[in-house]
């Protein structure tokens, strides 16, 4: 899936280059701590990173401040298209395949609220939506059973027609008949 997202001018503040899985951040986040003379290296998908300023992921600490560990959607980069750098973010390197991944985003499919992004959602879409987005793109007929898992939880009657509403277009998307 060619995934746009609409970028900042600048690029972003939740970049690699402030991200305490880039190597040169020496696992703290911040531009501050920031070490040019460090290579930056994504610890957690094992990439390196030729523009930290302008590469992103949804696993970023204004994201992901719990620090979430195991690869969530793919890593974009800032595509400027105007004369003032604005921009696009497009997709650069899709996300690493694994079970251990398959099996984190299925979680957080069936259980967003222990897994709730708190907050800075410019230009991107919560964990929760690229969870299901990735497992779409993986044809991963899973996720459909862990939305049927999240639409049964006690106290959703009000967000039952949104979640079920969901179910039909994931199943759409994946080609599954009712």
């Amino acid at each position: 899936m060619a995934t746009k997202e609409i970028a900042m001018p600048n690029g972003g503040t939740d970049c690699c280059g402030t991200c305490w899985f880039n190597r040169a951040n020496e696992g703290k986040r911040g531009s501050a701590h920031h070490n040019r003379d460090i290579s930056s290296h994504c610890e957690i998908r094992q990439l390196d990173i030729p523009n930290p300023f302008y590469t992103y992921c949804s696993n970023h600490p204004y994201h992901r401040p719990d620090r979430d560990p195991i690869p969530i959607g793919p890593v974009f980069t800032h595509v400027a298209t105007g004369a003032l750098g604005e921009g696009n973010r497009e997709v650069w390197q899709e996300s690493p395949d694994t079970e251990e991944i398959r099996k984190h985003l299925l979680e957080i499919v069936s259980n967003p609220e222990e897994h709730r992004d708190k907050g800075y959602h410019f230009y991107t879409s919560p964990a929760y939506f690229k969870a299901i987005e990735q497992l779409i793109d993986w044809r991963d007929g899973r996720v459909i059973s862990a939305l049927e898992e999240l639409a049964r939880h006690p106290g959703l009657d009000k967000a039952r027609p949104s979640i079920d509403g969901t179910i039909q277009l994931v199943r759409n998307r994946l080609g599954f008949d009712d």
